[in-house]
């Protein structure tokens, strides 16, 4: 993809963001009563305050980011294929990594960063936690995580995409997929027998950079610092190459699976 083409597919998304402003507050206040209604009673029974706190909003974050992808892609696949909306992008060249492309870094720097910081803010009060603990963090490790999250975004909803188009059980390994997206996230590496399994799901990088703002990192800093760069090349050329796949089997099947 040329650096053009790719210029041209973020304006095409800064457009469709502003057709989407209402399902992005929507989506904000949701993460924020998700958030709050199911991990705040994890953080209180775990007794560690604070700490507990800055190890599971990473987490919550990161798998929040790779099922926003998720969305993106049955979006592009499902919702807008019985509006002729899916003929009409592809008539114009743009894929479903293309789409997942075009909004990502709204997804993730804006509406992303923006549910986590409310969230922050909300469990702060319930918790009787100082939110200013969350403005206490290394700022390029939040960088990096959030340079993570984009190939993580691409290569899951590409292959959601894969799926979507690929088999007519799809709902079914959808569904799987979105729980393993829990590992290493929420479900932090610890509990496994080497951390570094964890990293199964590519979520678990973002989460982890993002932990290591805070020094609550549980798979080694040097680790994470050496293992980024290849996922992000890995992922991004991973997500390229699906979402060439997908588009192969809509042009060759057509849009069967709408059905």
């Amino acid at each position: 993809m040329s650096i053009r083409k790719a210029i041209h597919i973020i304006f095409v998304g800064l457009q469709l963001a502003k057709m989407h402003v209402t399902g992005y507050i929507a989506s904000i206040i949701s993460s924020v009563l998700w958030f709050t209604l199911m991990f705040i009673p994890t953080v209180l029974l775990s007794g560690l305050g604070g700490q507990a706190l800055l190890m599971l909003a990473p987490g919550v974050f990161a798998m929040s980011m790779a099922m926003s992808s998720v969305w993106s892609a049955t979006e592009f696949l499902r919702w807008y294929v019985n509006q002729g909306l899916t003929d009409l992008f592809r008539e114009c060249g743009l894929n479903v990594f293309h789409y997942l492309f075009s909004g990502v870094l709204v997804d993730t720097a804006i509406v992303g960063m923006a549910g986590y910081l409310l969230s922050a803010v909300v469990a702060s009060a319930y918790l009787g936690i100082d939110p200013r603990i969350f403005l206490q963090a290394n700022p390029l490790y939040i960088a990096l995580a959030l340079i993570a999250a984009i190939p993580v975004y691409l290569a899951i909803g590409s292959l959601v995409g894969y799926i979507l188009t690929a088999t007519r059980i799809s709902t079914a390994w959808i569904s799987l997929l979105q729980t393993l997206t829990s590992i290493g996230t929420v479900i932090p590496p610890k509990v496994f027998p080497d951390p570094r399994i964890a990293l199964v799901n590519p979520a678990t990088i973002v989460a982890e950079l993002f932990r290591a703002a805070y020094g609550t990192n549980i798979i080694p800093l040097n680790s994470l610092l050496l293992l980024t760069p290849p996922y992000v090349i890995a992922l991004t050329l991973i997500g390229y190459w699906l979402g060439m796949l997908s588009e192969k089997r809509i042009a060759r099947h057509g849009l069967e699976y709408r059905y």
